[in-house]
């Protein structure tokens, strides 16, 4: 390198000085040129060392950032893989609290459907009961008191959603319907309620209980 020739040539210079048997004469200017360049070429040596320090200092943060990077990938990993996890166990739970809603809706309903139709019967019970004492000349006064209690069951039942059929007239439907007898008439369509034997209820558009019923049948499905 030019540099190192120049320190080469500059400390060999030197060294002829000082050595009686290679003096060498040089000029002020030619020294002092010399002197520079030798100045120059040692701070390039120590800035070339901080240099290398600075590149070895920046490549160790640079292996650093690469482990935090992968660091953080895995734990971004990690927390996509838990989030997922955590949205099928809120959607599980989720599914879960509907199904038992729905399973206790429908436990709450049945419950409710077999006490109506313990209600139903005793009202029926009253009912009767009434219709004897309608025959009865006296007793005002009990008659009162059972036609209170009838009149309240009533207002009851129809406040939890409880209604009479009054099939008469309708089309048989099994769904609904109890056939208890068959009447031969010509008067009526085949399969026609004609009488309603034993009373029927509804539950909100619901069959509650069917109605027990007296049917038609024609000669020629007989």
């Amino acid at each position: 390198m030019v540099f190192e020739d120049y320190y080469d040539q500059f400390f060999n210079a030197r060294r002829s000085l000082e050595d009686p048997y290679r003096k060498v004469t040089i000029s002020k200017e030619k020294y002092k040129e010399l002197v520079e360049i030798a100045e120059k070429y040692e701070m390039l040596v120590k800035k070339l060392d901080q240099v290398e320090a600075k590149k070895s200092e920046l490549e160790k943060q640079i292996e650093f950032l690469k482990e935090d990077g992968r660091k953080l990938k895995e734990l971004e990993e990690k927390t996509e893989k838990y989030l997922n996890a955590l949205v099928r166990t809120q959607a599980d739970f989720d599914n879960y609290k509907k199904a038992n809603n729905r399973e206790n809706e429908r436990y709450r309903e049945r419950v409710k459907e077999d006490m109506l139709k313990k209600l139903i019967k005793h009202y029926e019970d009253l009912l009767r009961a009434f219709n004897v004492l309608e025959i009865i000349d006296k007793g005002e006064s009990v008659k009162k008191g059972f036609k209170m209690i009838v009149d309240n069951f009533e207002k009851l039942l129809e406040e939890e959603g409880v209604s009479p059929m009054n099939p008469e007239g309708e089309k048989f439907d099994p769904y609904k319907h109890e056939a208890l007898m068959v009447e031969e008439t010509e008067e009526l369509p085949d399969s026609t309620v004609i009488e309603e034997l034993n009373k029927g209820y509804y539950l909100n558009n619901k069959v509650l209980r069917p109605a027990g019923v007296k049917i038609s049948k024609t000669k020629s499905n007989l």
